[in-house]
């Protein structure tokens, strides 16, 4: 029996950060990778990232894969994007710093 969230969970699961580039990976991974490796970057920047591991292809497509990749990430609440929609910044939310507090005693 299928699990009826299942298609939800595929969706929606968290975002894997692949270690190295890999042209024949998916252009999610692609684009995810080159913007961990910038950090912060509009769809543009990472398009230029893009054709540096993989200068054979057009420079057109890197834009509009990461422009879709992005912006469809991005609403689904995967990565976090600036409030301009025009030149949107994106980034992956990772933690840079750890935590300084304390946890409470349970009991």
């Amino acid at each position: 029996m299928d699990n009826p969230d299942e298609s939800f969970l595929e969706e929606y699961k968290p975002l894997h950060v692949p270690h190295t580039y890999d042209k024949h990976a998916s252009v999610q991974e692609n684009v995810v990778y080159a913007l961990a490796q910038l950090q912060y970057a509009t769809a543009h920047q990472v398009a230029l990232k893009l054709a540096v591991y993989e200068p054979e292809t057009d420079l057109n497509s890197h834009e509009e894969n990461a422009a879709k990749t992005l912006t469809d990430l991005f609403s689904k609440g995967l990565i976090k994007g600036s409030d301009d929609k025009s030149n949107r910044e994106y980034n992956l939310s990772k933690i840079l710093t750890p935590n300084s507090g304390k946890a409470d005693e349970l009991f």
